[in-house]
């Protein structure tokens, strides 16, 4: 028994080595240039993020363009820790005191509306990986979003069924459907959100390459695409950690189909496990480093006012 149990430490040591050998033996240029490419990917989402607000607030009443930006940098670095949706209410709480004529509902209106022009984009980039030759690719993270589909009918079922029982709801359901208003109309969308995010796509693609060429891996497309899908499923997950599992596992087992090449599980972790450390480490600082600004940025007017208080009062 002890014999089997020093067995099994001394595989996962031996393991876990191997993985902070290749993490140690990545090419530091092309790491710093895939960490700057991902920040560009952030501002420029962040700013797609911007006009959707802009499209569902009054004119005047939207908030500045970096406090927006700032917030979605910010959820970046929230949502590495927890995950996405943590990231999205790290997002509505910066940004909320900024825009003091809507509410948490409408901001995540806006949020979901975004969503909207990202997942059209994901569809086309999914296409695109099946017209040239990698059909084994999507499937692997298709399921990941399948669950989507009949938990929004769900939800939409709900909201209608109690909308015209209960004026809170209803309430809240308008306010969303007014942070959403930027889908309905196309047009602007189309000219005011979509080429962010289509530069943020770009970008995205553009830093993942990079990272598997500092981990000496293949960046063809199919292997592009088989990490994006990857980390999309892995992303539903709760936790970080669960997080990099997932994806360690997916891209494992589609890595020989996307490359023509047997690519090492212990390879695979170092890359995933490597990318997700710099990434985390980068949002988490940027994170704190936005939050502190942003909240010193809210205490000088109650600052002044209360100084204007006091001397009135003098």
């Amino acid at each position: 028994m002890w014999d089997t149990a020093n067995g099994v430490a001394d595989a996962i040591e031996g393991a876990v080595a191997g993985v902070v050998e290749d993490i140690g033996g990545a090419a530091p240029g092309w790491l710093l240039l895939a960490v700057a490419l991902h920040l560009a990917n952030q501002l420029a989402r962040g700013r797609g993020w911007w006009s959707v607000i802009a499209l569902s607030c009054p004119a005047g009443s939207w908030p500045r363009r970096r406090d927006a930006i700032g917030a979605w940098v910010a959820g970046a670095g929230i949502g590495g820790v927890l995950s996405a949706r943590g990231g999205d209410a790290g997002r509505l709480v910066l940004l909320r005191p900024r825009v003091p004529d809507a509410g948490y509902p409408r901001l995540a209106g806006t949020i979901v509306a975004e969503g909207v022009g990202e997942a059209v984009l994901g569809i086309a980039f999914m296409a695109l990986l099946l017209v040239g030759g990698s059909g084994s690719i999507p499937g692997a993270g298709a399921w990941s979003s399948a669950w989507m589909v009949p938990a929004l009918v769900a939800v939409v079922a709900a909201l209608v069924l109690f909308r015209s029982r209960f004026g809170r709801v209803r309430r809240l359901t308008a306010e969303v459907a007014r942070g959403c208003s930027a889908v309905r109309e196309p047009r602007a969308y189309a000219r005011a959100v979509l080429p962010w995010q289509l530069a943020s796509r770009l970008l995205r693609i553009a830093s993942m390459a990079c990272f598997l060429v500092a981990f000496g891996l293949p960046a063809t497309p199919g292997t592009v695409g088989l990490v994006m899908l990857a980390q999309g499923g892995g992303r539903l997950l709760p936790l970080a950690p669960a997080s990099v599992a997932a994806t360690v596992a997916v891209v494992a087992a589609g890595m020989p189909s996307a490359t023509g090449a047997d690519v090492g599980t212990g390879a695979v972790a170092a890359f995933v496990v490597g990318t997700s450390t710099a990434l985390t480490l980068v949002g988490v600082v940027l994170a704190i480093v936005i939050a502190v600004c942003m909240a010193g940025r809210r205490r000088i007017p109650a600052a002044h006012h209360l100084l204007r208080w006091r001397v009135a009062r003098a």
